[in-house]
């Protein structure tokens, strides 16, 4: 039986080494466990801020059988197999389902912007994998794929998708969809729109920040949507959104990691073409973390 998506899904980052040119499976499986003790419902393998553009599917298919080593049976594992090809996607799937990952997530292949009929084909192919609807990722800034609310509901009741992670900006089309019934589940993944996501109605948000400030999302989940409890829900709000509003102006990838190595959890420099984060943009992040009262990281 599938497991219940809901509540903080970590697109959790890819640990390398001082130079970015290799994977530490060590220290991704000291991240995992971190992860899972501060109360993350979910983890996204192979994500955006998971850097799967640069990654090999050698190295992708490392990352899914040390997160089923490190955290089965713990919370879901959420395998993102989305790449530029169909070949490298499927066969991503085919491993993340034979290693024990619960969840399949899929970006649609991104380079040439896929018609219609290609995006149903393409998810087709990898929900048969799965054994059941998957996750879309919804991006259009990167697939060029805007689609409207009737598409993704069209995609739901084909049995293609069970949720959308939400990343397209698009706040009025998000709440109707939410109020759709025969809809896909959303998934908040706009992170300026988190919080209003998730007030009302999405079940939960996957997004970067959390993999290096997980208390403070799990927080705001708590509030929002455990507790329904709106004031104290916009008291952890403001202190999240000035973090959230450094990293989306300064290099989202590199300053989750630069925020990992100050708060105690090293996890090396983003691959390139990314740099790491300059000293100016790490001061900003600082002062964001010491404003909000967040100090070292708890871990495993």
């Amino acid at each position: 039986m599938q497991p219940d998506l809901h509540g903080i899904m970590s697109a959790v980052f890819t640990p390398m080494n001082a130079d970015g040119t290799a994977v530490d499976g060590a220290a991704y499986a000291r991240l995992l466990k971190s992860q899972a003790d501060s109360g993350v419902h979910a983890v996204v393998i192979a994500g955006t801020t998971g850097e799967h553009s640069t990654l090999s599917v050698a190295e992708r298919k490392l990352l899914c059988e040390t997160a089923v080593q490190t955290l089965k049976g713990r919370i879901p594992i959420i395998a993102q197999v989305g790449a530029t090809n169909t070949r490298d996607s499927l066969e991503l799937a085919r491993h993340a389902m034979a290693t024990g990952a619960d969840r399949l997530m899929a970006v649609a292949p991104y380079y040439d912007r896929l018609r219609w009929s290609d995006l149903q084909h393409y998810l087709g192919q990898v929900a048969e994998i799965a054994g059941q609807p998957i996750v879309y990722y919804h991006t259009p800034r990167v697939t060029g794929l805007d689609l409207t609310e009737d598409e993704l509901v069209t995609l739901a009741q084909q049995g293609l998708i069970s949720h959308i992670k939400d990343s397209a900006g698009d706040f009025a089309r998000t709440v109707r969809l939410m109020l759709r019934p025969d809809g896909p589940k959303v998934i908040a993944g706009n992170d300026p729109s988190m919080m209003a996501a998730l007030v009302n109605g999405a079940v939960g948000s996957i997004l970067g920040a959390s993999t290096f400030i997980p208390e403070i999302c799990v927080e705001l989940y708590r509030n929002a949507v455990e507790k329904r409890d709106l004031p104290a829900t916009q008291a952890v709000w403001k202190k999240l959104w000035p973090i959230l509003n450094v990293l989306l102006l300064n290099g989202y990838v590199a300053l989750t990691k630069a925020g990992a190595e100050m708060r105690g959890m090293p996890v090396g420099a983003p691959r390139e073409p990314l740099l790491p984060s300059n000293a100016e943009t790490r001061a900003l992040l600082k002062r964001a973390l010491d404003d909000a009262g967040i100090g070292n990281l708890a871990k495993a």
